[in-house]
């Protein structure tokens, strides 16, 4: 490679960016991370903390529009759609409705299985190597339960998982007590996944921002890309607006403000922001003590060893970044219900964050069709961090020319090509 030419422009400060450049260092690329906002904020900063090799279903299931049509216009329910007419978003929730088969899941979730597995294996790489201080831990996740019937219903998902070769344990009342006590004794049972790890978001990213800045990374925070600067098809400088840099090549990690360069990309990104929020609190006297999923109220519970996570909901309400009370509310009122003791003690952070979701489960890993330079890796729904190591190696590959450690096809853009635009 020409030493000359391997100066890499990642747009967005994010999980994927962070892996994304954290990877190209190792090939010897100089990688500049441009962000509308702080590095490591949105959708990285307060989710839960879930690293999950194992969550391959995508929304996308049989069964999910009859639950979405039972929610959407609710407020406070765990999917909400605000009314408005909005012709993308149309286009998104008639294209998601077709997508909602066997058929579609499952294709789905062989592509997120091996994008997923294989950033698990990195993220125990990174771990070991650079001994990211994040509250590391895999120590495995329970789906848990108030009722018989929801939890027999959970079977056909373990059944589909173990085909996939993944397992998953069954635990009774009894089992479910003597592993977790600290989980509320009202509860039926649970079904425990053990190859499941949680960290601390904001931890993990302020320790990439150290290691990518001390290894010559140039991050530049608050810096929105106005436009691109193209020539006979290649992009040589991202604009903001206040500084021209330039780029032998250019990845596009911007989550789910992505669509909002599709013009120039070439193509119709068809990712809609999903909106999650999260409640954060010191530590509980009383609280389960590996990741649990509240499935019946659609609420996940993050256990650290000085601080407490709750989060969830799926709020399609466009790019509105306000905290809406109700469904902040909604997840403590649920997380009472399955945790051992009154409340879940004083809230110190409350959040929300737009997930870049695409109506068929599965990211965009590719190149733009209009700018051969260019490299689009975004729309990872709720797994950004999952897939994140993963991505960015993909990406990586694909940037220096080699045989990619996994099959990229899965993430193609040319799936969704009734809307790729290269004219």
């Amino acid at each position: 490679m020409n030493k000359k030419t391997n100066d890499a422009v990642i747009v967005g400060g994010g999980v994927i960016g962070a892996f994304t450049a954290y990877y190209l260092l190792e090939k010897g690329w100089h990688v500049t991370i441009v962000d509308k906002g702080r590095f490591g904020s949105g959708s990285s900063e307060g989710n839960c903390g879930l690293v999950l090799p194992n969550y391959i279903l995508p929304v996308n299931m049989p069964g999910t529009l009859l639950k979405a049509f039972k929610w959407m216009f609710t407020n406070n329910a765990p999917l909400y759609v605000k009314p408005r007419f909005n012709l993308d978003l149309i286009q998104w929730l008639f294209n998601f409705s077709r997508k909602c088969t066997m058929k579609a899941a499952l294709s789905a979730a062989r592509g997120r299985h091996v994008l997923l597995q294989r950033s698990f294996e990195l993220f125990l790489s990174i771990m070991e190597k650079e001994k990211l201080q994040c509250n590391w831990d895999v120590c495995g996740s329970l789906h848990v339960y108030r009722t018989k019937k929801e939890w027999e219903a959970y079977r056909e998902v373990v059944i589909l998982l173990r085909d996939f070769g993944i397992p998953v344990e069954p635990l009774d009342h009894d089992a479910l007590a003597r592993f977790e006590p600290g989980l509320s004794p009202d509860l039926y049972g649970g079904w425990l996944s053990r190859q499941t790890a949680h960290l601390w978001p904001e931890k993990l990213m302020d320790g990439m921002y150290r290691l990518l800045t001390g290894r010559g990374v140039t991050v530049m925070e608050n810096s929105e890309v106005m436009r691109f600067q193209s020539v006979n098809g290649r992009v040589v400088a991202v604009e903001t607006g206040e500084k021209t840099i330039p780029g032998a090549e250019i990845v596009i990690a911007a989550g789910a403000w992505t669509p909002m360069l599709a013009k120039q990309l070439g193509c119709t990104v068809p990712i809609q922001p999903g909106k999650g929020y999260s409640i954060t609190t010191g530590k509980l006297d009383a609280a389960p003590s590996v990741p649990c999923f509240f499935d019946e109220k659609s609420v996940v519970a993050t256990p650290w060893p000085d601080g407490f996570r709750l989060g969830g909901t799926m709020e399609f309400s466009g790019y509105d970044d306000t905290l809406n009370q109700k469904r902040l509310t909604a997840l403590s009122t649920a997380a009472v219900q399955y945790i051992k003791g009154s409340g879940i003690g004083d809230i110190e952070k409350e959040w929300c964050g737009l997930r870049p979701m695409t109506y068929d489960g599965l990211p965009i890993i590719d190149r733009s069709p209009l700018l051969e330079n260019v490299t689009i890796a975004a729309g990872h729904n709720m797994l950004g961090l999952s897939m994140g190591p993963g991505t960015g190696q993909l990406v990586a590959e694909m940037l220096n020319g080699e045989p990619p450690h996994i099959d990229p096809k899965p993430y193609a853009l040319k799936r969704f090509s009734q809307n790729v635009n290269t004219t």
